[in-house]
């Protein structure tokens, strides 16, 4: 089938079907979800196959998985959804931006500085539906790529053509550790903590990368690791001397500066440079280009505050 074919018959309730089925993997949790019946998600995925004339899904044991077909039209079935909730908003929020904005950023950007920008974004937009969820840098990249989130915030340009950065936030990853940890190391060397933890988000987040490769390069191997989901927790370990952490000095400064955790200042910073990223050339919603203007906006006062 042709093209124009394809957008003459396409149906907006069988994309959005699609879409639900792949992120949950499974039909009968996708009924649940959407508050079909399982023969209404199985037709209306049989009904987007016999369009497209390719098999989209591939039954498992349990659930299913996109075949190779339904992984190239996952990102179209993205934009296509994205597309109609534009339109809505901007049929809908002519005078106020109105509807949802999907965000994804690391938890401890999350942690550290969303809550200081949040009240200003429901207090101006009271109409905006707020989806946050946090990543690393790889998985928050891939999604805005695909259409799957509206807007990412990570800690390094991504460097991809089709991804536009606008950076938020100066910041430095830095070491640190209990006082005693701390002096232990710059008085004796790596070598004497070579049975410490190193304690972080685990090999997907790229402070970790990070740190085992400065670790290698010192000739330190096989570091034993702790991993944590939280920013907090991996606090409150190391404060107890449990291990070490590479960490953005604004998610640890608070502690340093009351003596709870020291930094290790032997050790050359690593520069980090918090941006926002969106698919580029691609038309923002009216409730997502308040929010990315929001955010610009908001972190270039607050350099303004620091360095006034």
């Amino acid at each position: 089938m042709g093209g124009a074919a394809v957008i003459e018959h396409m149906d907006g309730r069988s994309m959005k079907t699609f879409v639900t089925v792949m992120e949950e993997k499974s039909i009968s949790k996708a009924a649940l979800r959407l508050g079909y019946v399982q023969s209404t998600v199985t037709m209306h995925i049989h009904q987007l196959e016999q369009l497209l004339g390719k098999s989209l899904f591939r039954r498992l044991p349990r659930g299913v998985e996109l075949t190779e077909a339904g992984k190239e039209v996952a990102p179209y079935a993205y934009r296509f959804l994205r597309l109609g909730e534009s339109l809505q908003a901007k049929l809908t929020g002519l005078d106020e931006p109105k509807g949802p904005v999907r965000l994804r950023a690391l938890e401890s950007f999350c942690v550290s500085q969303l809550p200081k920008l949040l009240p200003t974004l429901f207090q101006q937009y009271p109409q905006i539906q707020l989806h946050l969820e946090t990543g690393f840098q790889r998985d928050i990249t891939q999604e805005v790529a695909g259409h799957r989130v509206d807007l990412g915030i990570v800690p390094r340009n991504p460097q991809m053509k089709n991804i536009e950065f606008v950076a938020l936030l100066q910041d430095e990853l830095v070491w640190i550790g209990t006082p005693e940890l701390v002096h232990n190391i710059e008085s004796k060397g790596w070598h004497a903590c070579e049975q410490t933890p190193i304690i972080g988000f685990g090999g997907r987040c790229i402070y970790q990368t990070m740190a085992g490769q400065l670790l290698s390069e010192k000739g330190i191997s096989n570091v034993q690791s702790l991993e944590f989901d939280s920013s907090e927790i991996i606090k409150q370990t190391v404060i107890c001397g449990m291990g070490i952490a590479l960490l953005p000095l604004t998610t640890v400064d608070a502690e340093i500066r009351e003596g709870r955790l020291a930094r290790l200042t032997a050790e050359k910073p690593i520069p980090l440079e918090h941006g926002l990223i969106y698919v580029k050339g691609k038309e923002l919603s009216a409730p997502v280009q308040a929010c990315k203007e929001l955010l610009i906006s908001f972190f270039d006062e607050e350099l303004s505050r620091e360095t006034g």
